[in-house]
């Protein structure tokens, strides 16, 4: 592997790592600094969970060509996932 190829990997991986880890960091953030309503915190970690998390998977194992088109929709499944956990984490 060439060191350009070894930089454009490393850089997909911290994009993705990036991309799922700001938006539970802001929704963390949200239930301390501002003053909303239980409720509201824990729809947002429903939906970051149920469908951001799993769309950001489908994404990244198309783009690494692990899975094919007709089933990503098996990522909503919970826990599915974990059957592609290395190549998520690691590309």
């Amino acid at each position: 592997m060439n060191n350009e190829n070894g930089r454009s990997r490393l850089a997909e991986i911290v994009l993705f790592w990036v991309l799922a880890i700001l938006p539970f960091l802001g929704i963390i953030l949200m239930m301390y600094k501002v003053n909303k309503s239980p409720w509201f915190v824990i729809t947002l970690l429903l939906i970051y969970a149920l469908i951001y998390r799993p769309i950001l998977h489908i994404f990244r194992l198309l783009r690494l060509k692990v899975i094919e088109k007709k089933d990503a929709w098996k990522l909503f499944i919970p826990f599915y996932p974990v059957k592609y956990i290395k190549a998520l984490w690691f590309g």
